[in-house]
């Protein structure tokens, strides 16, 4: 069983180092012969990933990497260029690796991966970790009506009524997909072929890391530590983030705001000087992807606020995983995906539903007894390696490939 895995983000990217190639390497461990073909955004001189090693890592794990080149503007053109660029490119490494099946990481590659299935009759899995056609309208970026949002909304609709195989990041949106007439006339058989794989983290690395002198360098050493890391804007209510980070000091004084953030210091910024939040209160900075773990654990609560829109129910935040693998109790708004439920289910942390101060309030309140609870703190750890652990998820992907490929066999 031979797969190429296709992904519009350049495999030494944060979202790929964490999201795509740990599963390929399990997969490749697993005796799946696996292809990465993604599209490579201009260097950045201050990258923390090493091109040269992470293409020795992946030969030496049996992984086969070829590489083209992202393009960004005129936005519209770029990205149907790397799409023909990749169907092009795609049936040369097909044919010369001999691939079974195409895995296709969201909706642009799908594109491509759709059009190779059908030119070279291969088996077809839809990545499709989130509706982006619908993302894209929430986030204020396109309107429903635009030519681009019709046609996004209708190659995605195609791709998940065609697909061999379809990946969600949630089973909300796998229920509202199933249940519902979003994609008309919709086989009843494809429907059965959709698999829940969350967003999911490397237990062996992110896990709590007890230090003190961490905690000494960076002056929170008397301080109750509420951390955001990740991606800010579009999405992201950093305001209602801070609104709640004030309520929280008056029931906890010593709070402070750990911000792990690459992009977006000014965002937080103009936040804080539009909530009049002191900056003594808050850090904003960045660290290695190797250092994030231990970043994490010097937090005593996780914390994010995401606009709770429709596309958001098939969203997985990939902190979500991150946070409870490292024993961090977590304070989330309800709508994103089935966090909420993970929550409530298994109480380790709080959920916000109306963004009120009463909320705030009862919220900073629990997160600060759970804080200091050891049986919290493991039940953190317990439910993300029950549900979020990489093990599970590759296991989950194998499953679907077998599945797959013995319909290819057929």
């Amino acid at each position: 069983m031979k797969t190429l895995f296709i992904s519009y983000n350049g495999a030494a990217e944060p979202l790929m180092q964490s999201q795509g190639i740990p599963y390929l390497r399990v997969l490749s461990a697993e005796g799946v012969g696996v292809t990465l073909l993604s599209f490579e955004k201009a260097r950045k001189k201050n990258t923390s990933v090493n091109i040269d090693i992470l293409k020795r890592d992946l030969a030496d794990r049996g992984i086969e990497w070829y590489r083209l080149r992202y393009h960004k503007r005129p936005t519209f053109p770029a990205t149907l260029f790397d799409i023909l660029q990749g169907i092009f490119f795609g049936i040369f490494i097909i044919l010369k690796e001999d691939i079974n099946i195409i895995h296709a990481r969201s909706t642009v590659p799908a594109a491509i991966g759709y059009a190779l299935s059908k030119i070279l009759r291969k088996k077809f899995i839809f990545d499709e970790r989130g509706l982006m056609a619908e993302e894209y309208v929430d986030g204020g970026m396109w309107n429903k009506n635009s030519v681009v949002y019709k046609l996004t909304l209708y190659f995605e609709k195609k791709f998940l009524k065609n697909a061999d195989g379809v990946v969600v990041l949630s089973d909300n949106i796998r229920v509202f997909l199933k249940d519902s007439f979003y994609i008309k006339n919709w086989n009843v058989h494809k429907k059965d072929r959709m698999t829940v794989i969350p967003s999911c983290v490397d237990m062996n690395r992110f896990r709590p890391i007890y230090n003190l002198d961490l905690r000494q360098r960076c002056g929170l050493q008397d301080k109750f530590v509420f951390l955001y890391s990740g991606s800010l804007g579009t999405w992201y209510l950093v305001e209602e983030m801070l609104e709640f980070f004030t309520c929280a000091k008056e029931a906890i004084p010593n709070a402070h705001f750990y911000f792990l953030v690459h992009e977006g210091r000014h965002i937080v910024e103009a936040a804080c000087i539009r909530k009049r939040l002191s900056l003594s209160d808050v850090t904003i900075t960045s660290v290695t992807p190797m250092d994030m773990p231990a970043y994490i654990s010097m937090a005593d609560a996780g914390i994010f606020f995401i606009k709770p829109c429709f596309s958001k129910r098939s969203s997985c935040p990939t902190k979500f995983a991150e946070y409870l693998s490292c024993g961090l109790p977590v304070l989330i708004n309800k709508g994103i995906g089935d966090t909420a439920e993970v929550v409530e289910r298994n109480k380790i942390g709080f959920v916000v539903g109306n963004f009120t101060k009463e909320e705030y309030a009862e919220g900073a309140s629990l997160i600060l007894k759970y804080s200091n609870d050891g049986d919290v703190k493991k039940r953190c750890v317990e439910t993300a390696e029950r549900l979020f652990s990489l093990e599970r998820g590759a296991h989950l992907y194998l499953g679907l490939y077998n599945k797959v490929f013995q319909k290819t066999e057929l």
